[in-house]
């Protein structure tokens, strides 16, 4: 039975999986600098009264082709993406939120070229994963740059006009995005070509009037990405730098925006993500293992400070994020799963996606065990030991599991951010202090699940469940050149989010974001 695809919305958590710790080479470090060709945004939300925005910034000399993509909380899979492509020193900036009949948009008052074209300034997010979307994380990847300042893409992309005039505009910017359909082979019949070339149609324009071939190469460590939260409710608003990745790629990875796996595309819009580029091969792919190194996201524990302070007006919320999660999974196969259990039938499921059938390999959920300290140095002396999740008996110990690939954490009910995925108490005497949060996966059997280029069809309808299924394996009997045990250990990021309510003169109430600090070692 072959599924038509609606919109997907959340199960029941499906088995999930670990690490073996190995050593792996690999050149990708967190950025010092805040600056790099990947940036992860730990948290967005559109709940309630909240909004998130996001800042890019080229601060380059060449123009950049990135890759903007949300992630919903709940198993990260793809909500909304889209390609922007920015000048020299452009700055592409704008928010998310969602409106009284439920529809989530990014909306950018903004001129540089986006890949589609957005309509009265918004791209919605399309209704297939957009159940329990309202919360997730963020990657913004560099997909390249064109060779030269004189490409057409590069000529097309430039804000022309007179200069000092803040009403610039690009040239043409239908021209960019004729780079971006699939098989592109003459300017009159433009898009993609391979992950270094694209082909560009004629335009109106005189100096790009004929159109043609783009080169790229590497982007480099050029782009600062940061964001703000909001509560339009309240006015309180905070935010930070985005987590920065140097040299996560190496090489240029252009992939059209048309079609994607469904249709049995492997060069389409799904790719690049944080297991690399589109899998038709090379240095690209395969790089989610150099994340999870201890000298990149790979954590054992997290730390930070808590509250649970009511009587002052604090509250405090801890966000805690893994990402790439979906790299360790067979994506078809779990899509086709959630149809499944979405479809309401009766009969056991056509299709299952657990550890145990070759399918999810996850770190999920991962077990937390928390220390807890006041700002006295004390830690839990009480028969439990340590935080428990509310509800508990007295002296009962219970261990905290994080299910989700975003996470909220609250602190005795009293919620920041309106959402809450775990509430922790704790007696130390006081209600303020900090946490070591040492985390380990579900299972020592964790893979990076690979996808075969092989089984491409070249896009355009939706394929059937045979050819869905064939597209990605966890099975390295399958694809052993492409699939290989997750190590080093579980990738984390995060922050925790402090609000003070002024009662007395609401106009004084604040926020403000603390980033995690992270230890490889529990």
């Amino acid at each position: 039975m072959n599924k038509v695809f609606k919109p997907l919305g959340i199960v029941a958590a499906v088995a999930a999986a670990s690490a073996g710790y190995v050593n792996v080479a690999n050149a990708q470090t967190v950025a010092n600098n805040a600056l790099g060709d990947l940036a992860l945004v730990p948290y967005y939300t559109v709940n309630g009264e909240w909004i998130t925005g996001i800042h890019i910034v080229n601060t380059s000399a060449a123009t950049q082709v990135v890759k903007f993509r949300f992630r919903r909380a709940v198993d990260s899979l793809d909500a909304l993406d889209f390609n922007i492509v920015m000048s020299p020193k452009d700055v592409y900036a704008g928010f998310l939120s969602d409106d009284e009949n439920g529809n989530i948009s990014w909306s950018a008052g903004d001129t540089t070229c986006t890949v589609p074209v957005t309509t009265g300034g918004k791209l919605t997010m399309p209704s297939i994963y957009r159940e329990g979307a309202e919360t997730g994380y963020v990657e913004i990847i560099g997909m390249g740059s064109p060779t030269s300042e004189t490409a057409p893409i590069a000529l097309a992309a430039k804000h022309s006009g007179v200069s000092g005039d803040p009403a610039l505009t690009p040239l043409d910017c239908t021209a960019v995005r004729s780079n971006f359909f699939a098989d592109g082979t003459s300017a009159a019949d433009p898009g993609v070509v391979d992950a270094a070339t694209a082909w560009q149609a004629t335009s109106a324009a005189t100096a790009i009037k004929a159109g043609g071939a783009n080169t790229f190469v590497d982007s480099g460590n050029v782009l600062k990405v940061s964001y703000f939260i909001r509560d339009n409710a309240t006015g309180v608003e905070f935010g930070d730098n985005a987590v920065h990745i140097a040299d996560f790629l190496g090489e240029p990875t252009m992939t059209n925006q048309q079609f994607g796996w469904l249709s049995g595309d492997l060069d389409g819009f799904d790719f690049p993500n944080l297991n690399g580029a589109a899998p038709r091969g090379g240095a690209n792919v395969g790089l989610f293992n150099a994340l999870r190194q201890s000298d990149v996201l790979g954590v054992s524990a997290l730390l930070n400070e808590w509250t649970a302070n009511p009587s002052n007006g604090a509250a405090l919320d801890w966000v805690v994020t893994l990402p790439g999660q979906y790299t360790m999974m067979d994506t078809p196969q779990f899509v086709l799963a959630l149809q499944d259990a979405a479809d309401g039938e009766t009969a056991a499921p056509e299709i299952t996606c657990t550890r145990a059938n070759g399918c999810d390999y996850r770190d999920l959920p991962v077990t937390a065990t928390v220390v807890p300290y006041n700002r006295e140095e004390t830690t839990t002396t009480l028969a439990s030991g340590e935080l428990t999740v509310s509800p508990a008996l007295p002296g009962e110990a219970t261990q905290l599991q994080l299910k989700k690939e975003v996470n909220v954490i609250t602190f005795g009910g009293n919620s920041v951010l309106g959402v809450s995925d775990t509430d922790i108490t704790a007696d130390l005497g006081q209600n303020f202090g900090w946490l070591s949060l040492a985390v380990t996966s579900a299972s020592a059997d964790v893979r990076v699940c690979g996808w075969d280029y092989s089984s491409d069809t070249a896009g355009g309808a939706q394929e059937s469940d045979a050819v869905l299924l064939a597209l990605q394996s966890c099975d390295d009997s399958v694809l052993a050149t492409v699939i290989s045990p997750a190590t080093g250990a579980v990738p984390m990021i995060g922050f925790a989010a402090w609000a003070r309510s002024v009662a007395a003169n609401p106009d004084a109430s604040y926020g403000r974001i603390v980033a995690h600090s992270f230890s490889s070692t529990s």
